[in-house]
């Protein structure tokens, strides 16, 4: 797990040429990532441990072995608006313990064919069912962040109880084009 720190807002904003504003309407987040399993704890998505060994079939070649156990990992998250998103919407969860930090971008303004966006991370509390925006976050800014900050405990939650349900792998926090990767070749 990572080392704690407390949420921040950058000092500048950065230009990104592929940004784009979303509105906030009534999107959701979707679990944006492949391989992650569920495990215990407060915080859902887990990746499988391994550990290589000699493949019997192709001595010359290792092959990766689970060991039965998982760990917490960070994964990526989007909103479900298309099957796609943009840079500056994708949210990279980050495990701490209870605490989770959803990094992102929120959008400030359009500049050219891109948009200025301020890089934040906001803290999610699974205990206390909590969003902590920065302090230092700009006004302007505020709604935005809390909104998303509420969406990404929501995606949290939800894939908290499809794992009290004995669910092993993430299917209903997906996004659709997740799902169709997820089953494999």
């Amino acid at each position: 797990m990572r080392h704690y720190s407390p949420p921040t807002v950058a000092l500048d904003d950065e230009f990104d040429m592929y940004g784009l504003e979303l509105e906030l309407g009534t999107w959701a987040y979707v679990l944006d990532d492949f391989g992650v399993v569920y495990g215990p704890g407060w915080y859902p998505f887990h990746r499988a441990l391994t550990r290589s060994e000699q493949n019997p079939s192709a001595p010359l070649l290792n092959r990766t072995v689970p060991v039965g156990k998982t760990k917490p990992t960070g994964v990526r998250i989007s909103p479900n608006v298309a099957e796609y998103s943009w840079r500056n919407e994708y949210v990279l969860l980050a495990p701490i313990d209870h605490r989770v930090q959803a990094r992102t971008r929120l959008f400030v303004r359009k500049q050219g064919l891109g948009a200025m966006v301020c890089r934040i991370t906001i803290e999610v509390d699974l205990r206390a069912e909590r969003v902590t925006i920065p302090d230092r976050c700009p006004a302007a800014l505020r709604e935005q962040a809390e909104v998303k900050g509420q969406r990404v405990l929501d995606l949290l939650t939800a894939a908290r109880r499809e794992r009290r349900r004995r669910a092993k792998t993430p299917t209903a926090v997906l996004g659709p084009w997740a799902q169709d990767q997820s089953t494999g070749p």
